[in-house]
């Protein structure tokens, strides 16, 4: 005797593939939300005391900004781009050197948390989590 599951597979499926038809994309792929400024704090332990704002362009163009408490800021400029739950975040070249090594962030909710860095150039513990401030209102 056959068994007959409780949810016919195709109501299944559906429930799978629904959700991901209906969420909110721009032309360009991204997540309709995600542009905005984040920002967040270096831990109390870092004797920089840095400030990190993120501003992330609905265009896919990207600035970070250091800011060193009692010292002048350092801005980089860049692109950013989105697969699935991470954030890629790349960067132009600055003078003579080479372009800083990309930072990948995880998203969830309001937050950026990064994932993979380069400790070389951010330290071992890498950048803070970035909290949405605002919502972008277009470019920079």
């Amino acid at each position: 005797m056959r068994v007959r599951p409780l949810i016919p597979r195709f109501w299944l499926v559906l429930c799978w593939i629904l959700p991901a038809l209906c969420t909110p994309q721009s032309a360009s792929g991204r997540e309709a939300d995600l542009a905005g400024v984040y920002q967040g704090r270096a831990p109390a332990s870092d004797a920089a005391r840095r400030v990190y704002t993120l501003n992330l362009a609905s265009n896919g163009t990207a600035m970070l900004t250091t800011q060193y408490i009692g010292k002048d800021n350092v801005t980089m400029q860049g692109r950013w781009a989105q697969n699935g739950r991470e954030v890629v975040l790349t960067f132009d070249a600055m003078g003579p050197n080479g372009p800083p090594r990309p930072i990948t962030f995880r998203h969830r909710g309001n937050e950026l948390s990064p994932v993979h860095w380069d400790p070389n150039e951010w330290g071992r513990t890498g950048p803070p989590i970035l909290r949405r401030t605002r919502v972008a209102q277009g470019g920079f």
